[in-house]
């Protein structure tokens, strides 16, 4: 179960734990606009971010029943696709909000996820197979957080939060003041997970005003790592 949010006052700050239940993944940036992380055996993205900051991920969410796989088609797509269409540029970021009203977004057989978008703007969308799309413009708060419980379910159905996870991300959010890199590691630090399950393996945050991705692995927040886009 993973966590992120977007901070998008002084500097624009994109914070991720990956929390892991033993798959496999890798970092990838063999194209060098992109800072990739894929897991499993396909190795598949799951999250990432690109020189213009533009972010995804695709975590796991509780199934409604609903969403369930279907084969592409005109209009339709999966999850793992819809992905890889914005990485390839198929899908263009500034046109996401039409391509949305206009495709329905399923799920890959026996799985249940869903997606956070981020712009370059920190305009964000949160698609939801089965549920619906949520869109939260850059002005409409200073900052967004996305764990593993529905956020439609909370925000539209005014469904309770249960995510401990996300009231304390959201709770360090709102007292932190201006955020930068090591007091985002510090918040993401406060939700790592490491029971017998859940482990968080890879931890991200990203800077637009540095144009670099920072990251650690293992829940070692004190040995950091730094990948910085060119220009």
């Amino acid at each position: 179960m993973c966590t992120s949010f977007i901070y998008r006052e002084n500097d624009r700050i994109i914070g991720m734990n990956f929390d892991n239940n033993g798959m496999d993944f890798s970092i990838d940036t063999s194209a060098p606009d992109f800072f990739l992380v894929k897991v499993g055996k396909g190795k598949h993205p799951s999250f990432g971010v690109n020189k213009k900051g533009v972010f995804f991920n695709n975590l796991m969410v509780d199934s409604n029943g609903k969403g369930l796989y279907r084969r592409p088609s005109k209009n339709v797509t999966h999850t793992t696709k819809f992905i890889t269409d914005i990485l390839k540029g198929n899908i263009l970021i500034e046109n996401l909000g039409e391509y949305l009203n206009n495709i329905e977004v399923v799920n890959v057989p026996d799985w249940s996820t869903h997606n956070m978008i981020c712009d370059s703007k920190a305009n964000v969308w949160i698609v939801e197979p089965g549920r619906g799309n949520l869109y939260s413009p850059a002005d409409s708060s200073p900052f967004y957080v996305m764990t593993n419980f529905s956020l439609w379910d909370y925000e539209k159905d005014l469904i309770p939060c249960e995510c401990q996870r996300y009231k304390k991300v959201f709770t360090s959010l709102s007292d932190s003041g201006k955020l930068d890199v090591d007091s985002a590691f510090k918040i993401l630090e406060s939700a790592k997970q490491n029971n017998d399950e859940w482990k968080t393996d890879f931890s991200m945050v990203y800077s637009e005003k540095e144009h670099s991705v920072y990251y650690c692995l293992n829940g070692n927040f004190n040995e950091r790592f730094k990948y910085v886009f060119q220009a």
